[in-house]
């Protein structure tokens, strides 16, 4: 049987059809997780956030995290006789439900965090504190062995 080119586009455009269906079909069944449910309201918190980052720029020494023994390690910038209070919102890019949150209360100068709280993958730790009546905010990827 010979086909014309009228039945061949036909057939071409019929194939690209179901194709698109299919692709259709497959993205409604694709799982996504959103970032923060209050998008809207974060944004407009986020010149603090900028303010925050720009201080702990200005110290002289950084914030800086380590794993040992068997824990995470958060050293804070030292600073004389001053509680640190805030919260460190760990965050799991690749999975909604294996992101936490750690809340610091009254740390001097090292939080620890047990590895067992966290699974094995990539984290992104939100870092948020104050010490000495001044915010201050950082942001830390850190890669659970």
């Amino acid at each position: 049987m010979k086909m014309n080119w009228g039945t061949k586009i036909g057939i071409s455009y019929g194939v690209f059809v179901l194709f698109i269906i299919g692709m259709v079909y497959l993205s409604f069944g694709e799982k996504f997780d959103l970032v923060t449910e209050d998008y809207y309201a974060k944004e407009l918190e986020f010149q603090d956030k900028i303010d925050a980052k720009g201080r702990l720029e200005k110290l002289d020494q950084n914030l800086k995290t380590s794993i040992e023994n068997g824990k995470l390690q958060i050293h804070f910038p030292h600073q004389k006789n001053t509680n640190i209070v805030g919260s460190i919102n760990c965050f799991r890019p690749s999975d909604q439900s294996k992101d936490f949150m750690v809340d610091l209360k009254n740390i001097k100068a090292v939080k620890e965090i047990p590895l067992d709280k966290f699974s094995k993958g990539k984290y992104l730790l939100k870092i948020e504190w104050t010490a000495n009546e001044k915010d201050f905010y950082t942001e830390r990827t850190v890669i659970i062995p």
